[in-house]
Formats: structure tokens, C-alpha cells, sequence
């Protein structure tokens, strides 16, 4: 009997040894692999010993953290690329989830908003922007796309935002991109400033012409002097819309992409001395006093030599007209270093501040009732400046009011 109970006794033994080894020990290595992936811990080893089926199991896990570690590189490499495509777009753009919290965005839109943009950040603490608010909860709420204009930092901004929906079609999130169209408002402005100051320039002339010529057609009784005077009438505006037209036929050609110069070793000397003689005769009739001062021997400049005899006689005609009877211009050529700088000044009326930085502006003018009684077009100075940026060089008015006007011409020698 006692044999009995020791044989039953190491029978149970072994079962319980043959249950651990066979069942315990496996399963605690499986959990042991389990704790360690969920730690994110690359396991040593994922076979289990003992036991077939968990051997089996280890071998699935092994199998299952591959394909994870692969989805993972992917998701990382995926990502890298989608910044790096957000980082390469010059338009500010953002991702927001559905609790309208930053996802993602680009550099530029954090320049725009001029401060970092960490993901997870409410939208309404990295903008106050009504309209970029308003916009963003439009596009939530009709799930459609939603373009607006918005003004951020004094820029006018194209914004659309756009639903990102999942496979049930509820919106999950948004896009949001900036395109600045500042430039083409501005650009669009000044094409209808064009048009208008255009039409204005021609009207005067074309009205006045109308009414002369159905004078001379109405009526039969005027004299010979009267019918002279209105031909010289006619004669003077036509003069002056000839002079509009070619005008804006030479900013045409100079604005144009096909628009070249004809370069060659220019002495400004030689140039300038030239172009005092040809003014002298109409310098002597308004009792003014042309001075011409220059360097010793200034270095040949690459130039086309008709363009800049243009630019100096449309800014001494402007000179001439201004100055009062009397009064001096004077003209001065300099070297300074690498550069050579022209520059006109006269002693007449001046130009105010607020008019100061327009005068370049096509059809500008400062004094607009004395330039048209003197016939200017309003293009003289808008063409000396394409012609000076032709030529890669700088120009730029100085002027006090009472004290008269300077312009400076600054062009770079080549080496």
C-alpha cells in the first residue's frame, strides 16, 4: 500500500513538473514578449520552448513586430516625404483635425503667423483672424470647400479650406492653404489706373477736336482768323496726342520681354557735352544758365548711347519747364568706385513729400494743371526709370518744396 501511495505520489510529481514545463513556463515567456513589444523593447529571441503551440504563437509575434517595424519605416518615411513636400510649398498651409487642432503645417505658415506651430495647438491660439476663423468652421460645417480673401500682415491672402472626410463621409478634418495675391491686386490696380489715366489723356484732345471741327462745319461765317485759330487749336492737341502715343509706344517696347539695348563703350563726357550744345538755343530763350560739371576722365560706360541721350533730355526738359526765368540747372557726371552717377538739378517749385515717391508712376504728376498747360504726357520720368533698370542701374528723385528737384542716376561699370 505504501508503494502504492509513493508510485501515485512521484506519478503526480511528474505531472505537475510535465504541466510547468509543458504549459507555465511557455505562457510566461509569451507574456514575457508580449510585455517587452509593448515596451517597444526588440525582444533577444521569440522562440518558446516546450510547447508547440506557443512556439508557434512566439513565431506569429515575430512575424506580427516585422510587418509593424516595416508599417512603421513606411509611416516614417511617408511623413519625412509629406513635410518635406509641405516645407517645399511657398504657400502657408495647414492641416487641422475635426477639434480644429493643428495636424500639420508648413514653415510659411509659421513665418505668417510669426511663431512656431507645435501639433496639437487649438487653432485659436496660434490666430485670432475672424475671417480665417469663419472660414474654417464654413468648411466644417458645409463639408464642402470654402475659399475667402483674408488680410494677415498687411498681405492679402486667396484662403481655401477644404473637408477631409473618411470612407463614411464625416469630416474628420481640413486643409487650409494662403495664396498671396497682393502682387496681382496691386498689379490689377495699377492696370486699371492705366486704363483710366489712358482714356483721360486721350479725351481732352479727341473732345477738343470734336468741338472745333463741328465749329468748322456749323459754322459757314467765321473769318479767316478765327478759322486759323481754331487749326492751330487743333494742330497744338494734335501735337500732343502724337507725343502720348509715342510715349506710350517707347514704354511698350521698354516693358516688354523682347525689350533690348544696344550696348557698346559709351564716354558720358563726350555724351553730356553733346547734349548741352543741343540745348543751348532753348536754355538762352528762357533766360536759364546750364552748368556742366564732371570728373576729370570718367571710365567708358557699356550703355546704349540713344537710350541714355533719351533719359537726359527727358529730365532736362523737365528741369527746363520748371525752373523759373533766370534760374540754373546744373548737370554732373562722377566716378565713385566700381559706379557712375549722373545727376540733374534745378531750382524750381519742388515736390512734396507725399508726391515724392510716385513720380515714376505713369501718367503721375505732382503738379498736374502746370504740367498739361506745359504739354507734358505724364510718362517722361516712367520712362527714364525702365531705361535706367534696362541698364541695371538706379534712379531716385531728392526734393524740398521751394527749393527745387534733384535726380540721381547711378550706373554700375562693368569689370
Amino acid at each position: 500500500m505504501v508503494w502504492l501511495l509513493a508510485i501515485a505520489g512521484l506519478i503526480a510529481i511528474a505531472l505537475v513538473i510535465y504541466l510547468v514545463w509543458q504549459w507555465v513556463l511557455p505562457w510566461r515567456e509569451l507574456e514575457a514578449l508580449v510585455a517587452q513589444i509593448s515596451r517597444g523593447v526588440q525582444p533577444r529571441t521569440f522562440l518558446v520552448s516546450n510547447n508547440y503551440r506557443a512556439w508557434r504563437i512566439g513565431v506569429a509575434l515575430e512575424d506580427l513586430l516585422k510587418r509593424q517595424q516595416q508599417l512603421d519605416d513606411r509611416l516614417t518615411k511617408d511623413t519625412a516625404e509629406i513635410r518635406a513636400v509641405f516645407g517645399a510649398l511657398a504657400h502657408p498651409l495647414l492641416v487641422l483635425d475635426s477639434a480644429r487642432r493643428l495636424r500639420l503645417c508648413n514653415s510659411a505658415f509659421e513665418q505668417l503667423i510669426s511663431q512656431p506651430a507645435p501639433a496639437g495647438t487649438p487653432l485659436l491660439d496660434l490666430t485670432r483672424e475672424a475671417a480665417l476663423i469663419e472660414t474654417i468652421d464654413a468648411c466644417f460645417a458645409s463639408s464642402e470647400p470654402v475659399n475667402t480673401e483674408v488680410t494677415l500682415l498687411d498681405k492679402t491672402y486667396e484662403l481655401t479650406a477644404t473637408p477631409i472626410s473618411d470612407d463614411l463621409k464625416q469630416v474628420t478634418g481640413a486643409t487650409a492653404i494662403f495664396h498671396d495675391v497682393s502682387r496681382l491686386k496691386q498689379t490689377d490696380q495699377i492696370r486699371r489706373d492705366f486704363v483710366a489715366n489712358v482714356s483721360h489723356e486721350l479725351r481732352t484732345p479727341l473732345s477738343i477736336f470734336r468741338g472745333n471741327i463741328e465749329t468748322l462745319l456749323e459754322d459757314q461765317q467765321l473769318s479767316t482768323t478765327e478759322r486759323q485759330q481754331i487749326l492751330a487749336t487743333v494742330r497744338r492737341h494734335s501735337d500732343r496726342l502724337t507725343r502720348i502715343v509715342e510715349d506710350l509706344l517707347t514704354l511698350t517696347r521698354l516693358e516688354s520681354k523682347a525689350a533690348s539695348l544696344q550696348l557698346a563703350p559709351l564716354d558720358v563726357v563726350s555724351l553730356l557735352k553733346r547734349i548741352v550744345r543741343d540745348w543751348s538755343k532753348r536754355i538762352a530763350n528762357r533766360n536759364l544758365h546750364l552748368d556742366l560739371r564732371t570728373d576729370g576722365d570718367l571710365p567708358l560706360l557699356q550703355a546704349d548711347e540713344f537710350r541714355i541721350e533719351q533719359v537726359m533730355n527727358n529730365l532736362l526738359d523737365n528741369a527746363v519747364n520748371y525752373s523759373p526765368d533766370g534760374g540754373e540747372i546744373l548737370i554732373s557726371a562722377n566716378g565713385h568706385n566700381d559706379k557712375i552717377e549722373l545727376t540733374i538739378s534745378d531750382h524750381g517749385p519742388g515736390i512734396s513729400p507725399e508726391d515724392l515717391p510716385r513720380i515714376f508712376e505713369r501718367f503721375y504728376r505732382a503738379d498736374k494743371a502746370r504740367s498739361r498747360a506745359l504739354g507734358s504726357t505724364g510718362l517722361g520720368l516712367s520712362i527714364v526709370k525702365h531705361i535706367v533698370h534696362l541698364h541695371g542701374g538706379e534712379v531716385w528723385a531728392e526734393s524740398e518744396l521751394g527749393k527745387g528737384t534733384r535726380i540721381r542716376l547711378q550706373f554700375r561699370l562693368q569689370g
